[in-house]
């Protein structure tokens, strides 16, 4: 097998490696909301557990990505998929890390509390329905390499921002009204803020696409 082709073999096992990892944190991503919006002590406890996993796969891609670098000296389109890779999978562990943060909190709170009529539970459940859709989005492209996707997915999280600034507000406001909820809506203010940061993790994943299809940071 000649140089080349033993260099595209590698790199196509790290492009699945790739896609492992990100299959693993997108199930990480679903079981977080399930844990915070059933209350799912159990589950929780799981994600925490899980995200160990996630380091790991960080560290075992990085170590591969180097070593292309390092002794197949790669040509200037195939050095820049290796660094969005190498970037992007620091993006993925930190989503691993802030799943772990959300479902920390979500033990705080007390046993039926989201079970009550709490005006802002729904905005919290469709903010975390389209961060779980920007993920599997750009997961997607990690093969179908869409352009114009990736774009739609960057200009996306502005409207992530502006539902966290919305929910952000409907605590506080709750929080002044009843002060025995001010424990809950300060563990929901931590939890929609990492499902924010989440988000742009994924921004960041969208744009290190691009620039691999592009050249252009």
């Amino acid at each position: 097998m000649s140089p080349r082709r033993v260099f595209e073999k590698e790199l196509e096992d790290l492009r699945l490696e790739m896609i492992k990892m990100g299959n693993q944190v997108e199930t990480l991503v679903a079981n977080t909301i399930e844990a915070v919006t059933e209350q799912n002590k159990e589950l929780a406890k799981q994600v925490i557990k899980s995200d160990d996993l996630i380091d790991e796969m960080e560290v075992e891609i990085e170590k591969k990505c180097v070593s292309l670098i390092t002794h197949q000296q790669p040509i200037a389109r195939d050095l820049r998929l290796i660094m969005s890779m190498l970037k992007s999978v620091t993006d993925m562990e930190r989503i691993g890390d802030h799943c772990e943060d959300i479902c920390t909190y979500s033990l705080t709170l007390e046993d039926g509390v989201w079970t009550k009529e709490i005006a802002y539970k729904r905005h919290i459940e469709k903010m975390a329905t389209h961060v779980r859709e920007m993920l599997s989005r750009t997961l997607d492209n990690f093969m179908q390499k869409d352009l114009d996707k990736l774009k739609e997915i960057c200009e996306y999280d502005d409207k992530i921002d502006e539902e966290f600034t919305k929910i952000f507000k409907e605590i506080t406001i709750e929080m002044s009204k009843n002060s025995e909820f001010v424990p809950s809506g300060a563990a929901y203010i931590m939890i929609v803020k990492y499902l924010e940061r989440i988000a742009d993790h994924i921004t960041n994943i969208a744009e290190w696409l691009i620039y691999n299809l592009t050249g252009e940071l």
